[in-house]
């Protein structure tokens, strides 16, 4: 009687050790996985590629429609407002009741979009090449082409858009993000080039760095800069110095991440395979996934505005997520570390537990 008590007792003590130490593996790893992002409304279009959302309003540039003008004010049920077809469009950029559209075979298209039920056509600037991104400021509009590199167009006068400077060493830009009198650029042979802008009329390099091929575009927050390859992850680099940038960390999971947008100490990034990834930044020089959103497809762009995130995909089109830190019901996060961690600690378990009992039957039949 005193073997089979000793027995029992050993065992529940080891059922509670296994169970207390898969209750606390599941507390971390819940711990770190504290945005969940919920699908609530789509807008279906082809190839959609770009995204900007200003004022419950989303401009959607793509490879088959053009421009689509999508009120997002109800976000489970968008609607069209307008559509202009102007070919392939690869970056919108929106100020003041106008969009600068990079189409990437007829260069720039400047549309009036004040009236957003009927886009109207302004003007529009071309020197060749195949343009992939544009940018904005004042009345200057930075283009990025495989071709002619930076080009610098003044847009003061509208209607006559007019070419000023340009910085071209032959390479492939696919992205350009200006802060200041310094124009940075995701080249994807050459990494990120950093451009002194302060004479638009004669920018020069002054500045770079190369961490492998496929940079398709860059963000700078203060002094960092997020440099996106679509081969490589995120790269986050200190510019303190735009003459010397140097690596701070880097993020890659094996996917192509295209965009990202920076909101406090996230990144929000678009990658085609794997959808929305957030990663926490708060450590510059270790970053981790702590959540996303994948329902298949290729996604392109992202734009956040308030816990709403808009994600472009060519197959699904415009996708519209809220962030929440509640768990959907419908679908429970069950971590696959979870899952091993119980079943390996079951098999233990079981293991433990039959010995135990195979010397309990032996010692009574000692």
């Amino acid at each position: 009687m005193k073997s089979r008590k000793f027995f029992y007792n050993k065992f529940s003590l080891l059922i509670f050790l296994v169970f207390f130490m898969i209750s606390l593996k599941s507390n971390i790893v819940s711990a770190d996985i504290n945005l969940y992002p919920q699908k609530i409304g789509q807008f279906e279009t082809l190839f959609a590629w770009d995204v900007v959302v200003i004022d419950d309003i989303a401009y959607i540039g793509g490879t088959e429609e053009g421009l689509q003008i999508i009120d997002v004010s109800d976000p489970r049920n968008p609607t069209e407002l307008g559509h202009l077809d102007l070919g392939v469009t690869h970056s919108i950029d929106v100020l003041n009741g106008v969009a600068y559209l990079a189409n990437y075979f007829t260069g720039l298209q400047i549309v009036n979009v004040s009236n957003p039920l009927n886009p109207i056509k302004i003007s529009d600037f071309y020197n060749g090449g195949h343009i992939s991104d544009v940018f904005i400021v004042g009345d200057l509009v930075y283009l990025v082409s495989l071709e002619n590199g930076l080009e610098i167009i003044n847009c003061s006068d509208i209607r006559h858009p007019i070419k000023i400077g340009e910085y071209n060493d032959g390479g492939s830009p696919n992205g350009v993000f200006i802060k200041g009198d310094l124009a940075f650029i995701a080249e994807y042979h050459a990494g990120l080039e950093i451009v002194n802008i302060s004479d638009p009329y004669n920018p020069t390099e002054i500045g770079g760095c190369f961490y492998g091929e496929g940079a398709y575009s860059v963000k700078v927050i203060d002094n960092i800069a997020y440099l996106c390859y679509s081969s490589n992850g995120l790269k986050i680099l200190n510019v303190s110095d735009p003459t010397l940038p140097t690596i701070l960390g880097s993020f890659n999971n094996g996917g192509m991440v295209y965009f990202a947008f920076i909101m406090d100490d996230l990144a929000f990034l678009s990658d085609d395979d794997d959808g929305l990834e957030i990663v926490n930044i708060s450590d510059p020089t270790n970053p981790w996934k702590m959540g996303g959103f994948n329902d298949g497809g290729h996604t392109r762009d992202l734009f956040i505005d308030n816990n709403l995130v808009f994600l472009t995909d060519l197959d699904d089109g415009l996708e519209i997520l809220e962030l929440t830190d509640e768990v959907p019901p419908q679908n429970p996060i069950f971590p696959a570390e979870i899952l091993i961690a119980t079943i390996s600690s079951c098999t233990i378990l079981v293991i433990i537990g039959g010995y135990l009992f195979y010397r309990h039957l032996n010692k009574r039949k000692e």
